[in-house]
């Protein structure tokens, strides 16, 4: 199994087999703390070779600097029926309304397939000076 995409966003949809991301990004600039981020999305695309096929375990979590759970995680279960191909992708989107950071720092989104850390991408949460 490969993770051909793991990001960020602010909106994303699928649509007839087709991922469409909105505004991926990596870093969050406030001016002052506690600090409330509006909605936002995280958009993944894994890609399934022969044998793979089956059940599986999706999860997808969000931690602060100090690797402490920000939400709740989100975990799913889905089916990959290969067929005739040689390769099988699935698409997951996540979209959250909004959440809450204590402190600046790096923030971590994870995902988990099968209970394997498959990607871990940074979220930069940066104070700006007034």
């Amino acid at each position: 199994m490969q993770t051909e995409i793991f990001t960020l966003c602010d909106a994303a949809t699928l649509d007839r087999g087709k991922l469409n991301i909105l505004g991926s990004f990596d870093t969050i600039w406030a001016r002052a703390f506690p600090l409330d981020h509006p909605m936002c999305a995280v958009a993944c695309k894994l890609r399934f070779e022969m044998g793979e096929d089956g059940r599986h375990t999706l999860e997808i979590s969000f931690s602060d600097p100090d690797m402490r759970p920000v939400l709740d995680p989100l975990r799913r279960e889905f089916e990959v029926r290969m067929g005739d191909r040689f390769s099988h992708s699935h698409a997951q989107i996540w979209h959250h309304v909004g959440f809450h950071l204590e402190q600046p720092g790096e923030y971590y989104f994870e995902l988990r397939v099968d209970d394997q850390v498959r990607s871990r991408i940074p979220l930069y949460v940066t104070q700006v000076q007034q």
